[in-house]
């Protein structure tokens, strides 16, 4: 896992690439972009009935993706919060190791002059397997939690969220989140005990490493 991490292989093909710019603007417009997807959706479905092999198949997963998208995000249900793209990446430093957090939106909770943070994150996980998902769901929003503790704002669990577009369901942090860093902070001191050491697997055909 370390050197996967260290090493990581070229992906040649990513999955949902015609869809993911779109589904991250969609979070933050009026309604979600409502008639924009839709028009989106029939565009893939008219792609799907004229392509085939890969390209079917992808448009097909990316038409799904839209619609889990547009089933998932209930405007009056975000009505109370301010959607809004996010800057940059998230980084926390833990146990000298670097964590990236990127967040596909920022939110906002406004109570009178009380402003608190939170973060969206877009889960992509149609495949059969699917036994991984419940734990990076979790981590994915406590991670959101834990990176934006010391900001501006301070974060709120219940505004940190990561989306199952599959399941369409969402997974805020959890306010019992002493265990998740103690198990974070563990695997951070043995990655960074044997970062130096890990050399590239024979398959590796990333860049040149010495």
């Amino acid at each position: 896992m370390i050197c996967a991490a260290k090493f990581p292989k070229k992906i040649e093909v990513a999955s949902y690439t015609q869809v993911r710019s779109q589904l991250r603007a969609a979070l933050t417009k009026p309604h979600f972009d409502r008639d924009g997807l839709d028009f989106l959706a029939d565009k893939l479905d008219g792609k799907a009935r004229t392509e085939t092999g890969y390209n079917r198949d992808e448009a097909l997963r990316c038409a799904r993706a839209v619609r889990a998208f547009q089933d998932t995000f209930n405007p009056k249900t975000f009505a109370r919060y301010s959607i809004t793209a996010s800057a940059k990446a998230l980084t926390k430093t833990v146990a000298g190791v670097r964590i990236n957090v990127s967040l596909d939106a920022a939110v906002i909770e406004a109570k009178g002059d009380t402003f608190s943070a939170g973060g969206i994150v877009l889960l992509y996980a149609f495949a059969a397997d699917r036994s991984d998902v419940p734990g990076r769901l979790s981590a994915a929003s406590s991670l959101i939690f834990w990176a934006l503790e010391g900001g501006q704002m301070p974060p709120l669990p219940r505004l940190c969220m990561a989306v199952d577009l599959a399941e369409k369901s969402i997974v805020k942090a959890s306010d019992s989140f002493q265990r998740f860093r103690e198990r974070v902070t563990d695997s951070c001191s043995e990655v960074s005990a044997r970062w130096a050491a890990i050399e590239p697997p024979a398959d590796y055909d990333g860049p040149d490493w010495c």
